[in-house]
C-alpha cells in the first residue's frame, strides 16, 4: 500500500499557529496578490471576480476577508482592462459605472480606490489599489471577452480518440501551401497562439500561410479558412538565431489573421491562464490536434483528442526522463509508460485544463505542443510551454503589432 503520514493533533495546532505568523508578517499589498478564497468544493476562486449578473468588478480584501468594490475613476477603461487581462480574458469589451444605491452591495462590504498614477505601469490590479471610502458610491462594472466555454452541449494523437464537432472550438489548423504544418488555439476572433518552430525560414511567406477553423476533419466544407495578416514569434527562441541549439525555451508565437473569423457554437476563444495562476502537479488535462497518430505514421483526418496528466518538472528532469533539459517555462504531460502524447504535426496546438476560479467552469490555455523525444515512448512525455509564464508578452505583442504585416520578431 501507499505509505501515508500520519499527523497528531498538536502538530496540526502548531502548523496552522505557525502559518498565520507567517502571513501576518507580510503587507496588505502582497496578501491581496497571493490571497485566493475557497469555495465549497474546494477550488479556489481568483482575487478578481466579475459578477455575472451586472458586470460589477469585486477584489478580495486578504487582510479583512472581504470582497470590496472599485471605487469610479478617470481610469475606469484602463481598469477595465488590466482586470480582464489578469483573469485570463483577452480583453475588456465594455466598461460602466454603477450606484450602490441602485443596484446595492451584493455581498461585498466597502471600496478599494485604485492609484492612477502607478497604474500604467501595473500587472495586476494589487498592485495599485488601496482601500477607501468612495463617498459618492459609484462603481466599476466591465463585460469581458467570453472564453473557454464550448456553445454547444458536447458531452491522433497518439492513444487519443476523434473529437465531437464544436468540442474544442478554439483548435485551429495552420496550413502552408495548403498543408496542416501546426495547430494553434484562438484566442480572440484574429489573434491565434502557437509555437515559434512552426515558422523556420523555409515557412516564412505569409502569403501561403492559411488558418483553418470551425471542424474537425481537415477535409471539411464546413470549416472557415483565412489569410494571414502577420506572425509575432518570440526574439528569445534561440534555434532561429543559431540552427545547433537545443535550447527550445520561448517556444511560442502569434499569429494576426488578415480578418476577424466570425464566433460560432464552433469557432471560440479559449481563455489563458489567470495571472499569477500556477499549474497543478498530477492535474489531467487535455490535448488536441491533427498530428501523426504514430511516429513517422500518417497525419490524422479527425481531430484528435487525448487526456494526460501534468508531471512536475522535478519528476521530468531526473535522469529517467529528460535530465535537466525541462527549463522553467516548459512543463511535461502524460504517463510514465507512454502510450498516449502529442506527435508530428500537433506542434503549436493547444493543452487546455478546466477550473472554475472565475466561478464558471472555463477551459484555459495552459500549454502549447513544443517537443518531445519519439511519440508516446515511456519515460518520454510531451514536453509544453507553459503560457501562464508568457500572459504578460502575450499581451504586450498583440497590443504593440496589431497593425504590422509578414514575420515579426517580440522580445
Amino acid at each position: 500500500g501507499r505509505k501515508v503520514q500520519c499527523w497528531s493533533l498538536p502538530k496540526i495546532v502548531a502548523l496552522i499557529a505557525g502559518a498565520i505568523l507567517l502571513l501576518a508578517g507580510i503587507g496588505a499589498a502582497s496578501w491581496a496578490i497571493v490571497t485566493v478564497v475557497m469555495r465549497s468544493d474546494q477550488e479556489v476562486l481568483y482575487p478578481v471576480q466579475v459578477s455575472p449578473a451586472d458586470m460589477r468588478l469585486t477584489v478580495f480584501d486578504g487582510t479583512e476577508g472581504t470582497w470590496r468594490l472599485l471605487c469610479s475613476s478617470r481610469a475606469n477603461s484602463r481598469v477595465a482592462s488590466l482586470s480582464c487581462e489578469e483573469m485570463g480574458f483577452i480583453r475588456s469589451l465594455t466598461h460602466s459605472e454603477l450606484d450602490v444605491r441602485v443596484f446595492g452591495t451584493n455581498g461585498t462590504s466597502g471600496y478599494f480606490c485604485v492609484d492612477e498614477e502607478r497604474l500604467p505601469y501595473a500587472r495586476r490590479l494589487s498592485e495599485v489599489i488601496s482601500v477607501c471610502d468612495c463617498p459618492r458610491g459609484l462603481f466599476l462594472a466591465t463585460l469581458c471577452q467570453d472564453c473557454g466555454r464550448r456553445k454547444l452541449p458536447v458531452d491522433r494523437i497518439v492513444g487519443g480518440r476523434d473529437a465531437s464537432l464544436g468540442r474544442w472550438p478554439w483548435q485551429v489548423s495552420l496550413r502552408y501551401d495548403g498543408s496542416h504544418l501546426c495547430g494553434g488555439s484562438l484566442l480572440s476572433g484574429d489573434w491565434v497562439l502557437t509555437a515559434a518552430h512552426c515558422f523556420p525560414e523555409r515557412n516564412r511567406v505569409v502569403s501561403r500561410w492559411r488558418v483553418f477553423a470551425g471542424a474537425v476533419a481537415q477535409a471539411s466544407t464546413q470549416g472557415l479558412q483565412l489569410g494571414v495578416q502577420a506572425v509575432v514569434y518570440h526574439g528569445g527562441y534561440l534555434p532561429f538565431r543559431d540552427p545547433n541549439s537545443e535550447e527550445n525555451s520561448h517556444d511560442i508565437a502569434l499569429v494576426h489573421l488578415s480578418s476577424p473569423l466570425p464566433l460560432t457554437e464552433y469557432i471560440q476563444p479559449v481563455c489563458l491562464p489567470a495571472a499569477g495562476q500556477a499549474l497543478v502537479d498530477g492535474k489531467i488535462c487535455t490535448v488536441t490536434g491533427w498530428g501523426n497518430t504514430q511516429y513517422y505514421g500518417q497525419q490524422a483526418n479527425m481531430l484528435q483528442e487525448a487526456r494526460v496528466p501534468i508531471i512536475s518538472n522535478a519528476v521530468c528532469n531526473s535522469p529517467d526522463f529528460y535530465g535537466n533539459q525541462i527549463k522553467p517555462k516548459m512543463f511535461c504531460a502524460g504517463y510514465t509508460e507512454g502510450g498516449i502524447d502529442a506527435c508530428q504535426g500537433d506542434s503549436g496546438g493547444p493543452f487546455v485544463c478546466e477550473d472554475s476560479i472565475s466561478r464558471t467552469p472555463r477551459w484555459r490555455l495552459c500549454g502549447i505542443v513544443s517537443w518531445g523525444t519519439g511519440c508516446a515512448l515511456a519515460h518520454k512525455p510531451g514536453v509544453y510551454t507553459k503560457v501562464g509564464e508568457y500572459q504578460e508578452w502575450i499581451y504586450r505583442a498583440m497590443k504593440t503589432h496589431s497593425e504590422d504585416s509578414g514575420i515579426v520578431t517580440q522580445l
